[in-house]
């Protein structure tokens, strides 16, 4: 009996378990949607295709994605670029600081140096375009005019 008590008990751990890691792949996999959706409405909007300020609506899906799934550091990123593109720079910043405590990510230092940019603190801009194009040297490409990644 002890053996077949056992059993069960793992049974129920192990079923639990897996009700736990189901919950948490649904939760990842909305908030990818989420993500997803605001990056193409982003897109259109950084295209012209529709106005900027329509970003905004983005704002929401992304705060709700966050909280499904707070590791994914792509959300941060995609808030960040939402306040940028609302020539937002103080939230854009805080938000890239947000993705970079998550992973320390090339493209989160770009978005980091246009919300100092955009906020007139060039130095502090130069110096985080600096780290990215170190970190990915492709990025020169993406920088504002007339900055050269070099502070």
């Amino acid at each position: 009996m002890k053996g077949r008590t056992l059993a069960a008990v793992l049974t129920v751990l192990l079923l639990l378990a897996l009700a736990g890691q189901t919950v948490r792949w649904r939760d990842r996999l909305t908030a990818s949607r989420l993500l997803a959706n605001a990056e193409t409405l982003a897109r259109a909007a950084d295209a012209g295709q529709i106005p900027r300020r329509a970003v905004a609506d983005n704002l929401e899906p992304l705060r709700q994605a966050a909280a499904l799934d707070p590791a994914e550091v792509g959300i941060p990123i995609a808030r960040c670029s939402q306040y940028l593109l609302l020539s937002s720079p103080e939230p854009a910043e805080q938000t890239c600081l947000e993705a970079l405590r998550l992973e320390p990510r090339s493209d989160a230092y770009v978005y980091l140096g246009r919300a100092q940019w955009m906020a007139g603190r060039k130095e502090e801009a130069l110096r985080n375009f600096a780290l990215a194009v170190r970190l990915d040297p492709g990025l020169i490409h993406v920088l504002p005019t007339g900055t050269s990644g070099a502070p």
